[in-house]
């Protein structure tokens, strides 16, 4: 070791061995200033975005299920009168007279 680094390793021991001053408590003041503006403050949920978005989704989905039911019933009953008409005319046709 060269004679720089052996005097920085002294100084840096003899630095680490110093005592260190505590830390003074703060005025009464400033502490209750901050203990209300950190209490005041709301509660951010991270997910609140989240329950939105699947609020949405969730009322979309039904829209869909309710739109589906409806065509579907709309389709069954339009083509039910033909299947119906279908059927008495195979019953009239193969009636002998």
């Amino acid at each position: 070791m060269n004679p720089l680094d052996q005097s920085l390793g002294r100084l840096l021991k003899a630095a680490a061995q110093a005592p260190k001053p505590a830390p003074e408590p703060l005025p009464f003041n400033v502490e209750a200033r901050v203990l209300a503006q950190w209490r005041s403050t709301a509660m951010e949920d991270e997910f609140a975005w989240l329950a939105g978005l699947f609020r949405r989704a969730v009322i979309c989905a039904a829209l869909v299920t309710v739109l589906s039911i409806v065509w579907s019933h709309r389709e069954n009953t339009s083509t039910a009168a033909g299947v119906v008409a279908l059927a008495n005319y195979e019953i009239n046709t193969h009636l002998p007279p």
